[in-house]
């Protein structure tokens, strides 16, 4: 995305939610900047990684794009919950120059009602959305499906829902250095996308468990108005919290089990908590 839009001569600052998989760090949760070793922190929830940040001695994702990219990627800190985040974000972007922000999923489970089947990390994307509903936010679905949580049959459905709200398309684009970066980082979502722009179609063994059909849709890139869809989003619960256990209960309250639970499960599993 950030090469598509740098075509127009428009500048871009990268940024993302700081949450490892817990397979990298054992660690359920997401990491606060206090844990983050070499951020150049900015405010309360935000920070500049320029690559090499850990987190309990492991590299952070964000940190080995800053380093791929050879520039500042800013770290959203969500532990603070949804309010927190706003509030930092809001002193950013009055203290700078930006026009716009683009809130990128990779998947589509941001536009996730709850219920369903397959719905497992829906506490990081409510959260960040949230922080965002007052600045104009434009939400980039990205993959249509590549994180293996919402069917093809929901996004369908649901774009067709909120046709209204989509802006445009456009297309993930191949190129052979972001190809060998992202296959060397622990991700799925991120690689479904390339695959699918360089015309990969069958089947694709997703985090080596089970099938996912991969075609070219999934290189499509949905550009949706976050106002006009914001009311059905499960972000709307958690947009007044101040922690993220807090925003967790939230969606407890309304039945939806979370990434940090399952987290939380293989922890004390493990005999880590």
């Amino acid at each position: 995305m950030k090469n598509f839009i740098e075509k127009f001569r428009i500048e871009c600052v990268l940024g993302g939610v700081v949450w490892e998989r817990i397979r990298r760090d054992k660690k359920p949760g997401p990491a606060a900047l206090e844990e983050i070793v070499g951020v150049e922190r900015i405010n309360e929830c935000l920070g500049w990684l320029k690559g090499g940040e850990t987190v309990n001695g492991v590299e952070l994702i964000c940190s080995k794009v800053a380093g791929f990219l050879g520039e500042k990627v800013l770290a959203l800190d969500i532990t603070k919950g949804a309010e927190n985040l706003r509030k930092s974000l809001t002193e950013f972007l009055e203290e700078r120059e930006f026009d716009l922000i683009f809130a990128v999923d990779a998947g589509g489970d941001s536009i996730a009602r709850g219920s369903e089947k397959n719905l497992t990390s829906p506490l990081a994307d409510s959260v960040a959305i949230a922080s965002l509903r007052d600045f104009g936010t434009i939400l980039a679905i990205v993959g249509f499906g590549s994180d293996g949580e919402l069917s093809r049959y929901e996004i369908e459905r649901y774009l067709s829902e909120d046709h209204d709200a989509i802006l445009g398309v456009s297309l993930v684009e191949w190129e052979e250095k972001l190809e060998n970066f992202v296959f060397s980082v622990e991700t799925e979502s991120s690689k479904i996308p390339l695959l699918a722009s360089k015309g990969y179609f069958g089947k694709y063994k997703f985090w080596g468990e089970f099938d996912m059909d991969v075609s070219i849709l999934n290189a499509l890139v949905f550009y949706l108005d976050l106002r006009k869809i914001y009311g059905k989003l499960l972000a709307k619960n958690v947009e007044n919290t101040f922690s993220i256990f807090e925003a967790n209960e939230k969606l407890h309250e309304i039945g939806i089990k979370t990434e940090l639970d399952l987290e939380i499960e293989i922890a004390k599993r493990e005999g880590l908590l």
